[in-house]
């Protein structure tokens, strides 16, 4: 069980963080809480008198609750309620005076157990107050005269409100008690002790925990709302009652395959349950990946994209971006030790109530950092994005490379490309060229983007992938850099800058006409230049003429000179399509052009001044 050890000594390391409300983050919650999107909410004075209610707004909905073993595993239709906030059903004395087809049962058992920790040592003022009041009954009479509800003849005129039936109204509890600075009660780290010492107090079976060895109160069942609070799925589980799930003749019950501890159980979960909700990495449908440390929980998503600095673009190297990768990911601020590890798990929803693990591996953390490092070097390529003025280093994220190979057409074949990416960035294994080939394929077709920018990012992203490709290649003759290889004698790749340099011919011309910039002849034959090169240059070339008239002597000369060096290159009696290696001759050329048109302007500005 090393991953539930490894997010058990998560939860310890993080104990600061147990309880802290900080905004827009993530809590990490005690052991027995789990979290419940509230409807209402009834504020009650230190003797227990009722002070006002309110609807709680969406945004404000999530609430820390603590709950026992079986309410904190899902309630179904059986009576399990939970331990102060719960909905209108059991709370209400009264819900059956208003309400048909109620169960008294409800109440009564809630009751009996709110009556246990109030009447403990471990009780505090709030929770005898919030006893006191719901002792009397009343709930749903003072809810009618706040106005919360609208009521007709002494019954609710509709029993669903806001699309939610009514009995599933969820209550949380504030107390206002003089001198005390927090009455929410569930925000209060207080509360959240008292029942921790509570619950616990009251365990006394203990069997032997598969996960520390040691003989403690273990737990039959598990924590549910792993990925969110509407998930019903479960790491842990075994047999119900109705039988559905059996042993096979092996067990005769669940503590025979194996126990774990309450303790250890809630603390597991409840690491894992906020180390998704605050840095989940990669999400497709109900698989979810999530990478973290012990020792640095807060590390940066690995599979993200990485910028370089703009201003060193042009002396950019790969030790520069290594540099910027490890930092990015790992922070400044703790270097790495030989003890430190990084873990990296994916759960998905095998059925609707059971969670499995397709993937989960521990790594030494300097050997995983330099594993993504690689990649991310490996896979860099110049990039101008749209708000840029220049291209930078750009190496994109797993989820970018996803989206392009698969086409975005469904989760099933999203889940396969992670879990087959994932060893080849994680573990350095090689990239299958299969994958590299989709890619090319997809950004080879600048008609299916709705515009350019798309269209660039795609191409970025099929030639990192072919870059990362050619590193990996054993025996290779020539490999590609993301800087133009001006003396490359690759036939693709140089008719790649050829059809790079027809494209910024024709662009040029229609910007220097003040005309609306359109797909170029370069874009529009882009597909069958592949499969037939050398027919479909004689007819792009022909259709430059009239944009090279529109160019001033300067640009006409630039032009002609390098298209004419290009086609010196090339035996255009060699009618072969394409290799992939095309794109990047494409992609290189129009990046070199970007960066002489920058340095061009800069100029001219200089002798403006």
């Amino acid at each position: 069980m090393s991953w539930l050890n490894e997010l058990y000594r998560t939860y310890e390391a993080c104990k600061s963080e147990v309880g802290m409300v900080k905004e827009n983050q993530p809590q990490l919650l005690p052991i027995a809480h789990l979290t419940q999107n509230a409807q209402l909410e009834i504020v009650l004075d230190g003797e227990g008198h009722f002070l006002r209610a309110c609807r709680v707004p969406k945004e404000d909905a999530v609430t820390v609750i603590p709950v026992t073993e079986d309410s904190g595993g899902g309630k179904g239709n059986a009576i399990f309620p939970h331990s102060l906030a719960d909905t209108l059903a059991y709370i209400a004395g009264d819900y059956g005076n208003f309400v048909r087809n109620s169960k008294e049962e409800k109440y009564e058992k809630y009751m009996a157990q709110l009556e246990k920790w109030s009447s403990s040592p471990y009780s505090l003022p709030q929770i005898n107050s919030v006893y006191r009041y719901l002792r009397e009954g009343r709930v749903m009479q003072d809810l009618l005269e706040a106005g919360v509800f609208s009521f007709e003849n002494g019954k609710i005129l509709a029993e669903k409100q806001q699309n939610i039936e009514l009995e599933k109204w969820f209550v949380r509890f504030s107390v206002e008690i003089p001198g005390k600075v927090e009455s929410r009660l569930y925000c209060d780290t207080e509360v959240f002790e008292s029942y921790i010492r509570f619950y616990l107090a009251g365990q006394e079976t203990q069997e032997l925990c598969y996960a520390t060895g040691e003989r403690v109160p273990c737990s039959e069942k598990h924590p549910a709302k792993i990925r969110h609070t509407g998930d019903k799925a479960k790491l842990i589980s075994s047999n119900n009652a109705s039988g559905v799930l059996t042993y096979k003749g092996r067990f005769s019950e669940s503590g025979q395959v194996a126990a774990v501890s309450y303790e250890v159980s809630q603390k597991a979960h409840s690491a894992l349950r906020w180390l998704i909700a605050k840095q989940a990495c990669l999400k497709a449908g109900e698989q979810v990946f999530v990478v973290w440390s012990v020792e640095k929980s807060d590390m940066k998503n690995p599979f993200a994209e990485f910028w370089g600095e703009e201003e060193e673009a042009e002396a950019f190297t790969d030790e520069h971006y290594a540099t910027q990768v490890r930092k990015a990911i790992w922070g400044t601020e703790r270097e790495l030790q030989a003890g430190d590890s990084v873990m990296v798990m994916g759960v998905e929803a095998a059925t609707t109530g059971r969670l499995s693990i397709p993937f989960y591996q521990k790594y030494e953390a300097q050997q995983f950092i330099e594993n993504i490092t690689r990649w991310k070097t490996e896979t860099c390529w110049l990039y101008k994005r749209e708000k840029e003025k220049a291209a930078v280093p750009w190496s994109p994220s797993l989820i970018d490379i996803v989206k392009l190979v698969t086409g975005d057409r469904s989760d099933k074949l999203t889940k396969s490309m992670y879990e087959r990416l994932l060893p080849c960035i994680v573990e350095s294994r090689r990239l299958p060229y299969d994958i590299v080939l989709s890619a090319v394929q997809q950004a080879a077709n600048p008609m299916h983007y709705k515009n350019e920018w798309d269209w660039n990012r795609a191409v970025a992203i099929a030639c990192a992938l072919l870059r990362k490709w050619q590193i990996e290649r054993e025996n290779r003759e020539e490999e590609y850099s993301m800087v133009l290889q001006e003396e490359s004698k690759d036939r693709s790749y140089i008719f790649g800058q050829l059809l790079a340099t027809a494209e910024m011919l024709e662009r040029s011309a229609l910007r220097g006409g003040g005309k609306e910039i359109r797909s170029t002849a370069a874009e529009k034959y882009f597909v069958r230049f592949q499969r037939y090169p050398v027919e479909t240059w004689l007819t792009i070339r022909n259709q430059l003429n009239p944009y090279m008239a529109k160019l001033g002597a300067e640009g006409k000369r630039f032009y002609i000179d390098r298209i004419d060096e290009l086609t010196a290159r090339l035996e255009l009696t060699d009618k072969r399509k394409l290799e992939p290696t095309f794109l990047q001759g494409y992609s290189c050329q129009k990046m070199a052009y970007w960066g002489y048109f920058k340095k061009s302007v800069a100029e001219n500005e200089e002798e403006t001044e």
